[in-house]
């Protein structure tokens, strides 16, 4: 009876731990990855001909966000938000000049938000999200980039403008 005891006390030990290990790990906080698909500044298309292209004072983007959460439902689903934000206070005849000469402007794009995490049977504290990444804009207004461009924590600088669009933050240097 003795000898069961230990074997069975041997074997929830191994047991138990691995339980706490993997609760461990996938209770961990995994925030969405976030990426600016298409983005397009009107006023920066000199294919448009027309003098009010650069009193087009807005930019429009398509931001993806993709759950990276394995031990969830909704691992690898994906969806687009996209909007359009009317800047103010930008020298565009500047930025339109030096398109112009084929030099490319650079946009900071900077996303901030809170995200809730579902966790079993119940959602985790919000956690804050911020996010940004440069985007180079080209003569015809879209970005220079085919691929998507993933936005990654940390700032690389302060910028010039700021713009707010329904919890997601542009700016431009």
């Amino acid at each position: 009876m003795r000898g069961e005891n230990a074997l069975c006390l041997c074997c929830s030990i191994p047991c138990l731990l691995t339980l706490f290990i993997w609760m461990g790990l996938s209770l961990q906080n995994y925030k969405p990855n976030c990426y600016i698909e298409d983005f397009y500044v009107p006023a920066l298309n000199k294919h448009i001909n027309s003098t009010a292209t650069t009193a087009a004072n807005f930019i429009f983007f398509d931001l993806k966000l993709q759950n990276v959460m394995e031990d969830n439902d909704g691992h690898k689903k994906t969806a687009h938000r996209r909007d359009v934000v009317l800047t103010h206070g930008v020298n565009w005849d500047d930025a339109f000049a030096a398109v112009l000469n084929g030099s490319k402007v650079v946009f900071r794009v900077d996303l901030a938000g809170k995200v809730k995490l579902k966790r079993f049977f119940s959602y985790s504290r919000t956690k804050a999200l911020v996010v940004g990444a440069d985007v180079e804009v080209d003569g015809s207004g879209n970005k220079v980039r085919r691929k998507a461009i993933k936005l990654k924590s940390g700032r690389s600088g302060k910028p010039k403008l700021q713009l707010e669009a329904g919890g997601s933050f542009i700016s431009s240097f």
